[in-house]
């Protein structure tokens, strides 16, 4: 039987579109009521992760000259440092380091889902699988973490590392595109060093199919990172090298667990990359994809077996997978020789898209499941609590002298000088011990004002927490947790 003429072709995918525009918007209209409570709390002064408060306090440190002290003594730096003197200078206009870091957070992640749209064209799909790639990056990345809208620099990093993709895919590869590719991913990195899978991706991708290009990268990707690495030690010195090698504890059994976590959730992407290989061996836009699912897959599970990592590791991973669902709806689903079967090839783009959507479907109802179990999680009870946080503010702001906070952001906005990171210290365990001590004794001696710990659990060492007990009586109880005050140094008697 001879092909029908092109423009039934063209009909035919033009049908498929219109059907696969009507599931991306239905996904973005479920999104919508998550995107506005995250855009409801950036002005909020209420600590939605505990390293919000962390990072206003390296921002400010950025400018202060003293962002990687040497010895770091009770607070720790172990990030790269662009992040933080973009969050002060948007800060300098906002007024806010951390309400500068959502705002910037924001943006970025908007700017990644955009970048999935621009990868998935320069990978030959349509703008409706584009367009439900970045969709259903947005509606994953919101079912999955409550990272979007926190002042946090994963997703700034890794939408500046990404920025540089769409120039690696188009061809041809000129040495322009490839230091400018190099650029952006080692900018990436000196924001956030964890995002390491999409350079190595790229690499891995090109040193398969355009040789002279993965060695012009990665002779590129040497000369920036090394002029990165010298100007930093110049300007930070010691310190510098020694905050991002501090040391944390990592647990394989970890690992396994995070892995197991993560494979139920991905049965119908795995299955659809196995089938692109199977199908397309030999097309380059689908080995692209199958290099960075995998390498970034793995990168983020093997972190995630650190102590205190989380699970925006795994955002990489999420973003390959989104932009790995568009192309296998192009290439799964291509044009049909005759009528009849274009229906059913349409109706199958529709229920593998429908597929592709129950990730963060079943993620946004184990979500509300969650938050019916424990009100506490859910963003909507963060931002109900936000008017007795400005207590709890007000109240450490009442105290004199330094503070102690596991909530870095209940001293910072109160105005408390850095003290202690207690995060890092318990993530450094038995090599943290002389640290430790110093920060007992510091308890014991009732050097704090105030002090606030976790209302149902602490990463105050067991020792610290006995001492605080013993130097230190409950003031109050609110959402930042239970804060404590010095006892008196002799009991009150009254006439």
């Amino acid at each position: 039987m001879k092909a029908p003429p092109i423009r039934h072709r063209k009909q035919s995918r033009g049908r498929g579109d219109r059907a696969l525009a009507a599931i991306a918007v239905t996904v973005a209209v479920a999104s919508l009521p998550a995107i506005v409570r995250v855009v409801r709390t950036i002005p909020l002064r209420v600590s939605l992760d505990a390293n919000e408060g962390w990072n206003a306090y390296q921002a400010v440190a950025a400018f202060s000259g003293n962002l990687y002290p040497h010895p770091p003594a009770l607070f720790f730096n172990n990030y790269p440092p662009l992040s933080f003197y973009l969050v002060f200078g948007v800060s300098r206009w906002i007024g806010d380091p951390i309400v500068a870091g959502r705002v910037i957070a924001c943006i970025a992640f908007g700017a990644l889902a955009v970048l999935a749209g621009i990868a998935a064209r320069r990978m030959q799909c349509t703008a409706g699988e584009a367009a439900f790639a970045a969709v259903l990056f947005v509606a994953a990345t919101l079912s999955l973490s409550h990272y979007v809208g926190i002042d946090d620099p994963q997703f700034l990093g890794q939408a500046v590392a990404t920025a540089g993709l769409p120039l690696v895919l188009a061809e041809p590869r000129t040495r322009r595109r490839l230091w400018l590719t190099a650029a952006l991913m080692s900018a990436g990195i000196f924001i956030k060093h964890n995002i390491v899978a999409l350079p190595i991706a790229c690499v891995a991708w090109l040193w398969m199919h355009d040789r002279a290009a993965a060695i012009r990268l990665v002779a590129a990707g040497a000369c920036f990172a090394i002029v990165g690495l010298t100007l930093c030690m110049w300007a930070f010195g010691a310190g510098f090298a020694e905050g991002l090698a501090t040391p944390r504890g990592y647990a394989i059994a970890e690992t396994a667990r995070a892995f197991g976590r993560w494979i139920v959730r991905m049965p119908v992407f795995v299955a659809a990359l196995v089938l692109l290989l199977r199908r397309f061996p030999h097309d380059r836009h689908v080995a692209f994809c199958a290099w960075y699912a995998f390498i970034s897959s793995v990168t983020g599970l093997m972190l995630l077996g650190g102590d205190g990592v989380d699970w925006n590791v795994m955002f990489e991973s999420n973003w390959a997978w989104c932009v790995t669902a568009a192309v296998a709806l192009n290439r799964l689903t291509l044009s049909a020789p005759s009528a009849v079967v274009a229906i059913n090839r349409d109706r199958s783009r529709a229920g593998l898209a429908v597929a592709f959507t129950l990730l963060p479907l079943v993620a946004a109802t184990l979500a509300v499941r969650r938050a019916s179990i424990e009100p506490s999680s859910s963003l909507a009870s963060r931002m109900a609590r936000a008017p007795a946080f400005e207590d709890d503010i007000a109240f450490v702001a009442s105290r004199g002298g330094p503070a102690l906070c596991e909530e870095l952001a209940l001293c910072f906005w109160a105005g408390k000088p850095a003290g202690v990171d207690l995060l890092n210290l318990a993530q450094q365990g038995r090599r943290a011990a002389p640290s430790i001590h110093e920060l007992i004794r510091l308890i014991d001696q009732r050097r704090f004002g105030v002090v606030q710990i976790g209302l149902e659990r602490s990463r105050l060492d067991p020792a610290a927490r006995e001492v605080l007990r013993q130097s230190y009586v409950i003031a109050r109880m609110g959402p930042a947790g239970i804060l404590f005050v010095p006892r008196d140094p002799a009991p009150l008697t009254y006439k």
